[in-house]
């Protein structure tokens, strides 16, 4: 087994560019971001933001995954008036679906992942230079570890 100290940041790095190199999402959206996204990045994009960590250890401290779950949304600016139009934000939604929910692979840099939706999510809110931001995505699971 290889030693990696931090699953988390390989699992977050893995996460980014995962979806960063579908060329199919890549076509909906100008990018994907950790954390926090650059005010004058053009939406709409993909944030992430991790929810929670916590490691499994079994006898001995054996660190056997670190579970993370990962708040993983596209967030789109509607401008229309009327009743909102979801359409394109949950085209996105979509597509990470289909790229994460039971999703498994062993990464270039050696980490296990395992990847499920513990649950969906779309929320908006109002936009300080007008309409609103709409998002749709949902709560990933990730757990990681060393090969």
């Amino acid at each position: 087994m290889s030693t990696v100290l931090n699953e988390e940041a390989l699992a977050q790095s893995w996460l980014r560019d995962y979806l960063a190199a579908d060329a199919t999402l890549g076509a909906m959206v100008s990018g994907v971001w950790l954390h926090s996204v650059p005010i004058k990045e053009p939406l709409p994009v993909v944030k992430i933001d991790r929810q929670d960590a916590t490691d499994l250890y079994v006898i001995g401290l054996y660190r056997v995954w670190d579970d993370l779950l990962f708040l993983v949304r596209g967030c789109y600016h509607w401008t229309g008036s009327g009743q909102q139009d979801w359409t394109d934000v949950t085209a996105i939604a979509a597509r990470l679906d289909v790229l994460l929910h039971k999703h498994s692979e062993v990464t270039t840099n050696g980490l296990q992942v395992d990847v499920f939706r513990e649950q969906s999510f779309i929320d908006e809110q109002e936009n300080a230079g007008g309409g609103l931001i709409l998002y749709a995505g949902g709560m990933y699971r990730i757990r990681a570890h060393a090969t």
